[in-house]
């Protein structure tokens, strides 16, 4: 399925957007196995000092988010970053390398990366600070929790590259491709917002596909024909292929 993108001015009713890359789109360089060596690349790095991650950095443990999630911040610019600007979040977002390319590119959104995973964010904040942006923030924190702490209409954008397919039976908990957690993702988006989606995994595009008329306030768009910035997948996908 292809429709033609548009970046047209959207008005109040416009409903919300997915755009998709298929797996034809995605260049060799990107797939899962030119990317095989991107997890020894965040193995030697240390937790940020306490003034950084204080910053840059929250931590929400899952046992507390599942029973306790008022103790949270509602996952939107007033409730991080203490102001009205838009909010675009990157799930899955591992090293931070899209996050802070968008967040230096555009200072007037907010931006956060969220990943369950601690040393990739390490590695995260490492690239804010460099940068010294005072628009990004990462969180580390399980999605399908956290996801229930997205006020209706909080998000801009949402971006969901690379992933991991999880195809086995026993792993699909923990899928974020799933109706439950598209449902409430999508209810985040203000109107016209947009989920953009990337895959490299057949099964998994196709998995999103099925899913998609039982989500009738999502538009499918196409992608535009190339991404400026890259997020942490495709940077290790193109370092493997040209070593």
């Amino acid at each position: 399925m292809k429709v033609a993108f548009s970046n047209r001015v959207l008005s109040p009713s416009t409903p919300p957007i997915l755009t998709l890359w298929s797996p034809q789109l995605v260049s060799k360089s990107d797939s899962r196995e030119a990317r095989c060596d991107s997890v020894e690349r965040v193995t030697k790095v240390s937790p940020p000092p306490p003034e950084l991650a204080a910053r840059y950095l929250h931590t929400w443990n899952s046992r507390a988010l599942y029973a306790e999630p008022e103790q949270f911040p509602p996952i939107s610019s007033p409730g991080l970053f203490g102001n009205d600007h838009p909010l675009e979040i990157d799930i899955g977002c591992a090293t931070g390398e899209l996050v802070v390319g968008l967040a230096d590119e555009r200072p007037e959104v907010n931006f956060l990366g969220i990943d369950i995973v601690a040393k990739p964010l390490w590695r995260a904040v490492e690239r804010a600070v460099a940068h010294d942006l005072a628009n990004t923030q990462f969180l580390q924190a399980d999605m399908h929790l956290a996801a229930r702490l997205i006020p209706p209409g909080a998000l801009q954008t949402i971006y969901l590259h690379f992933p991991a397919p999880l195809l086995a039976n026993r792993q699909r908990r923990r899928r974020l491709i799933e109706p439950e957690l598209l449902g409430r993702l999508a209810a985040g988006l203000i109107s016209g917002g947009r989920i953009s989606f990337v895959t490299d995994q057949e099964p998994l595009y196709h998995e999103l596909l099925n899913l998609l008329p039982g989500l009738p306030q999502l538009e499918l768009r196409s992608q535009p024909d190339d991404m400026p910035i890259k997020s942490h997948y495709h940077v290790a996908g193109r370092r493997a292929v040209d070593r």
